[in-house]
């Protein structure tokens, strides 16, 4: 298996940015130098966050555009290219290589779930490994997609193809470590659950792919330092402060919330796209406190 060690770090999965029309715009000026001046390792464009389905593919390619031209040095570019079909996954993939991402997160195909085995799963991902100039990422995230693939198929799925890693966003921190055990060590795990970001860290994860990294990063990337020291009640000590922002965003705001959270520190993306409403005036008036109760307003105190 080719050396990913650049995988292993904390990925930001981005908002995308909208006018008021909802027409496309570029990322807002310092918005990627505030995510690399807190030490992530990079972003993620197109993900769940960035309101991939939301986007034309013209679109699409506009945009991973003006991320790459945007992006300091220090940062790595993975951009979601997953599609329901095989072929098209493929071609977003290359599409995205070619604009400079230099890995795809490919979420599991899900329209057609009821006929969807193990089986065919793992030819789907194989395939577009095969295919792919970069590394590739599953992505498992049951609450957008319907159904879960749980252990078994994700390690049938992992054994029997050319893939780098997963990002796994179930919230079942509890298979980590098999996943760990029958994985090896070279395969990535990132973990979609900021809130709990020390807790998989322990359990073997490597680093993560979560929402919360947009409005925490230096914080994030504390816990991440203070877990290799090791300083585990340091790192308990940062994740206990972040947690009800993070779980907030997880099990209510969503993405309506993570933009208005980085439109509170400073960023504006705009509105999500319609038909995803944003907050309203009380729900940012909820979430102003619990970023200020996390030590994140202003965003120059944040670890």
């Amino acid at each position: 298996m080719a050396d990913h060690a650049w995988l292993r770090g904390l990925f930001p999965p981005i908002p995308t940015a909208f006018d008021a029309t909802g027409g496309l715009l570029a990322p807002p000026p310092g918005w990627l130098p505030f995510l690399a001046h807190a030490g992530v390792d990079g972003v993620v464009a197109l993900g769940s966050n960035g309101e991939a389905m939301q986007l034309t593919e013209t679109e699409r390619q506009t945009w991973i555009r003006a991320v790459k031209r945007a992006l300091p040095d220090s940062l790595h570019l993975i951009v979601g290219t997953g599609a329901d079909s095989t072929r098209a996954t493929i071609e977003r993939t290359k599409a995205a290589a070619d604009e400079g991402a230099e890995a795809a997160l490919v979420v599991t195909p899900f329209y057609y779930r009821k006929q969807l085995t193990a089986e065919a799963l793992r030819g789907h991902y194989a395939a577009v490994a095969e295919a792919s100039p970069i590394p590739i990422l599953i992505y498992n995230i049951p609450p957008h997609t319907g159904y879960d693939l749980g252990t078994d198929w994700i390690v049938t799925i992992a054994l029997e193809s050319e893939i780098a890693g997963i990002k796994e966003s179930s919230g079942d921190l509890s298979r980590l470590p098999e996943l760990r055990a029958r994985l090896g060590p070279d395969f990535v795990l990132l973990t979609g659950s900021g809130e709990k970001f020390l807790d998989a860290l322990e359990l073997g994860a490597d680093g993560s792919i979560a929402a919360l990294a947009n409005l925490a990063p230096a914080t994030m990337v504390a816990i991440q330092e203070a877990f290799s020291e090791p300083d585990l009640e340091e790192g308990s000590r940062l994740q206990r402060r972040i947690a009800p922002l993070g779980e907030a965003l997880s099990r209510s705001y969503g993405v309506p919330g993570m933009k208005a959270g980085v439109r509170l520190l400073g960023y504006d993306h705009g509105e999500p796209r319609a038909p995803l409403p944003g907050l309203t005036g009380g729900e940012v008036s909820s979430l102003r406190s619990l970023l200020q109760d996390a030590q994140l307003l202003p965003h120059a105190i944040a670890t």
